[in-house]
């Protein structure tokens, strides 16, 4: 447990140190967890990162991540979707079939939910700014202290055992909660936002957060993995930390809450 804290807090106030900084550093570093979280993605299901196909999804990852090169607005162009499928389908063609075709489409699935949910993490400090990022970061660190916290102390209907057998119902809701009440003070704090525009962005950030967290659970039962990597001392891997964030950027994005 002590182990976890310190983890914890020294991984936080990094992580919210290069988010103040902005700019070169918090593009950086988007990068690099992205690189990081692919690079255990792929490793769950016995993918080398060094194999043509394993350096073919990460290249196509760090093309997702830089704003104008794939995307029109909040849209990946067609024609770069279908050259990196096409690439990977030769890839399988060329190795005789030694690379499997479930391995290129759970390549497709890695590359496309990292890039956007990085991608969209990184657009969101670039264009909405500081304030708006943090309320994020914090209302969806809220909703798992909330989920923790009340699902400890109250929590009794499983959410779904199949996939995450500790998660409760009333944890959720307790999450929920904390999420909505955090982004509605920082409506107060900027003045930016309408009590009811926070309220919503505070539901959908806790409801899609739980959503990302349940998605990664579902992976790695799949795959028999307890944690994705083993780089943070008591809380696993780069995706088990950021499992809720690459899915609620996008969704905001996407929803045109931001």
């Amino acid at each position: 447990m002590k182990t976890r804290v310190i983890t914890g807090i020294l991984w936080g106030a990094g992580f919210l140190l290069v988010v103040y900084l902005g700019g070169i550093w918090y593009t950086a570093l988007v990068f690099f967890l992205a690189t990081l979280a692919y690079y255990e993605l792929i490793r769950m299901n016995h993918i080398r990162l060094m194999d043509w196909h394993g350096l073919t999804g990460l290249v196509f990852l760090w093309l997702l991540l830089f704003p104008n090169l794939v995307w029109e607005g909040n849209m990946l162009r067609g024609d770069a979707v279908f050259l990196f499928v096409l690439l990977l389908l030769f890839i399988t063609v060329a190795s005789k079939n030694r690379v499997e075709y479930q391995h290129i489409a759970y390549l497709l699935f890695s590359s496309f939910y990292l890039g956007f949910g990085f991608h969209f993490m990184n657009e969101t400090r670039i264009v909405n700014g500081l304030a708006i990022t943090l309320a994020i970061v914090f209302s969806t660190w809220a909703t798992d202290t909330g989920a923790y916290f009340v699902g400890k102390a109250r929590g009794k209907t499983k959410l779904w055992p199949a996939i995450s057998p500790n998660k409760t119902i009333e944890g959720s809701l307790g999450g929920v909660f904390l999420a909505v009440v955090t982004m509605i003070l920082f409506s107060f704090i900027t003045d930016s936002l309408t009590i009811s525009q926070a309220l919503l962005i505070g539901l959908v950030i806790s409801v899609s957060g739980q959503i990302g967290d349940l998605m990664e659970s579902a992976i790695k039962r799949t795959l028999n993995v307890k944690d994705s990597g083993s780089i943070l001392p008591g809380h696993g891997g780069v995706l088990d930390r950021l499992d809720s964030l690459i899915v609620v950027f996008p969704v905001l994005h996407l929803l045109q809450l931001l």
